[in-house]
């Protein structure tokens, strides 16, 4: 099992003519079984950028979960109203209804959560519903079934930048899931491809945080950098790669190479 973790595209600020027809291809050529899409679809909320955005999900010819991003909902300029009270309609009517989706597959249990809302700028917020979905999703799965958590705000600080924006609540979320044998974060949002693994309340888990996929909002360290994150399920355990653009080839690279592990003790190259 070969899955793609890809986030913030930011249709409206694509970064290269053919960067996300390179994408799609990467991903294909890739053999991904599964696309998990964590948020900020587009940059403004246009609609012209949702009709992107839809047009490259009909284009994936791989099942595909998808979250939305602080970027998605309304912007407080154009609707206020609909900022505070239905932030995410253009991307319901667009993209899905469905702001809490699951995909249950070859003992893949993968489960995305909305931390998105209207009455910040940026910021996420989880909440006690979101660890009550998260108790009802992943509890009484078998032993043998790779666990997937993904949101568009990173839920920790503590093991990259201190100075990043995480998602209010985000501990007590991520040790909720640590508690339900949830094995992988995936989110986005900091622009910055980044896996890694750590022990949370005790419980191995791997942490996979995307790059921006398509868009020139690039981020230092990876100022000049569009990447996507695969996940492997090996027997023993999730090998992840970190797989840059080169616009001049127009290939997908792979960068990096780590081997962690959940819940078999995973261990590092």
């Amino acid at each position: 099992m070969r899955i793609a973790h890809i986030s913030d595209l930011h249709f409206g600020r694509i970064s290269y003519e053919h960067v996300v027809e390179d994408l799609i291809q990467s991903i294909i050529d890739y053999r991904c079984d599964l696309v998990l899409v964590t948020g900020d679809l587009t940059q403004r909320a246009r609609k012209s950028e949702f009709i992107q955005a839809n047009q490259f999900f009909q284009n994936l010819p791989i099942p595909h979960l998808v979250v939305p991003g602080n970027h998605d909902v309304h912007a407080w300029w154009h609707r206020p109203d609909l900022r505070v009270f239905n932030p995410l309609r253009r991307y319901k009517k667009m993209i899905s209804p469905e702001l809490e989706p699951y995909i249950l597959a070859d003992n893949i249990a993968a489960l995305g959560l909305n931390t998105a809302h209207g009455l910040t700028i940026k910021s996420g917020r989880c909440t006690a519903r979101h660890q009550a979905r998260i108790r009802e999703f992943f509890s009484n799965r078998s032993p043998d079934t790779l666990k997937i958590l993904a949101t568009h705000h990173p839920l920790d600080l503590s093991l990259f930048y201190s100075n990043s924006d995480v998602a209010h609540g985000g501990y007590n979320l991520l040790a909720t899931a640590a508690t339900y044998g949830v094995h992988v974060i995936c989110a986005g949002h900091w622009h910055i491809a980044l896996t890694s693994s750590d022990q949370i309340a005790g419980k191995d888990m791997l942490f996979s945080y995307a790059g921006t996929a398509c868009s020139d909002r690039w981020r230092a360290p990876h100022m000049g950098l569009n990447s996507w994150n695969s996940l492997e399920k090996t027997e023993h355990g999730v090998i992840t790669r970190i797989h840059g653009y080169n616009p001049e080839t127009h290939l997908f690279e792979q960068m990096k190479l780590h081997s962690a592990t959940v819940e078999l003790i995973f261990t590092h190259d």
